[in-house]
């Protein structure tokens, strides 16, 4: 959804949680700074709900069904007065002449689910680890700000636009010009294009990508041998299509290093994934029967079917015990674990999946492999050293966790 024209100068991507207090308060002074500039401004909106708002998903998907009957802007505004809260809003609806039936089938859909998956994903690679975020003509910014703030920096970027009009760029090739060659980010704090921005640094409390973090592998399902040199510790959901795509791109890592690279599991269930949860506690339960991968790649390889008795049926036919399965599966200690998982990661700054720290470091979303092997490389070469200097390949990740940073800055 967008307010303003194609052909806008500057355009405004704006990373946001219905349930976010600091969202709704950046609402009035960002849409006044905008009707400001005129048509100079538009504004795109992108869900980007965050762990522990268990209204944002709702009102997201809701606020979504409502753009596919052209009035996202008017339920937007609503959902912030509301709190997301999804209560009276049929009442509303139907004021705006809505189908409140379409809405809702809308709402459910997979469609929508999809749409959220592929906003919070590219908050993802834009370096948005909270909310609200802001990406200015490819310039980030964090955080609610005030009307004078917001009208220097579009008066900044507007300036900037204008130049390349006088050298003949037309309106509405503006945008895509100052787009060439624009860096594709996944949360280092740099700019998404562009001149580099000093409101581009990472927000407190967001892994930074040089620095080594203490997430340990402990008991959680892995490949690889336990000296592994390099350890690549995975937040994933289950339902989640881009860890889905990113594990290819871990079996060709595996491939690539052998002996010397360790994939340790964690999960990561988002809320807006009902299924996740269910799916995380099919694994954990097969993992007790020595057959967490295969079941992994049941789950993966038939996302859209997870539901009801799927997770049994892919038991029998791993030829588990299913009388042990359903107990396991009930076990509250799996509940734990998952819990277990979902706090490191928050403690970490992993708010979206998927996300992993190499040897301690942080690399978020489903990158390509090169991305990957560029910190693998120097993890590696590192461990070498360590090894040289007489530390046994076993005590390699510990040894390097030991030095660790314990949280990630506030």
């Amino acid at each position: 959804p967008q307010r303003g024209p194609d052909d806008a100068l500057v355009t405004i991507v704006e990373f946001s949680d219905f349930q976010c207090p600091y969202c709704a308060k950046a609402v009035e002074p960002l849409e006044d700074a905008a009707d400001a500039f005129g048509d100079d401004v538009r504004v795109i909106f992108k869900h980007y709900p965050l762990p522990g708002h268990q209204k944002a998903v709702p009102a997201a998907k809701m606020s979504w069904a409502a753009h596919q009957q052209g009035k996202f802007w008017e339920v937007h505004d609503w959902l912030f007065e509301n709190k997301a809260s999804l209560e009276n809003l049929d009442a509303f609806a139907g004021k705006l002449g809505l189908d409140v039936q379409r809405l809702k089938d809308d709402a459910d859909s997979e469609a929508a689910t999809k749409a959220i998956d592929d906003d919070h994903e590219a908050g993802g690679k834009a370096g948005a680890g909270g909310t609200p975020y802001f990406v200015v003509n490819g310039h980030n910014y964090s955080g609610a700000r005030n009307s004078g703030s917001w009208r220097r920096i579009i008066k900044h970027e507007l300036e900037v636009a204008e130049g390349l009009v006088d050298d003949g760029v037309a309106r509405g090739e503006v945008y895509n010009t100052l787009m060439k060659g624009a860096l594709e980010v996944y949360g280092d704090g740099a700019s998404v294009g562009g001149a580099p921005s000093k409101r581009g640094a990472r927000r407190p409390g967001e892994p930074k990508p040089d620095y080594h973090y203490r997430v340990g592998a402990d008991d959680r399902p892995q490949r690889g041998p336990d000296d592994a040199l390099v350890t690549i510790v995975a937040f994933s959901d289950f339902q989640c299509p881009y860890c889905n795509k990113v594990n290819k791109t871990l079996d060709s890592l595996v491939e690539v290093y052998g002996q010397d690279l360790r994939i340790v599991f964690r999960n990561r269930p988002l809320n807006f994934h009902p299924q996740a949860r269910p799916a995380a506690k099919a694994a954990l339960a097969a993992h007790r029967q020595g057959q967490f991968w295969a079941m992994h790649d049941k789950l993966f390889d038939d996302q859209k079917g997870l539901k009801g008795d799927i997770y049994r049926k892919f038991a029998e036919e791993l030829g588990l015990d299913l009388e042990r399965f359903d107990a396991d599966f009930a076990d509250d200690e799996l509940e734990r674990m998952i819990r277990e998982d979902e706090l490191l990661a928050a403690k970490f700054g992993a708010n979206g999946t998927p996300a992993f720290f190499i040897n301690g470091r942080f690399l978020n979303g489903a990158q390509p492999i090169n991305a990957f092997k560029a910190i693998i490389d120097e993890e590696l070469a590192d461990a070498k050293k360590l090894v040289d200097g007489g530390t046994p390949r076993s005590e390699v990740f510990a040894a390097i966790l030991a030095d660790a940073k314990t949280e990630v800055e506030k």
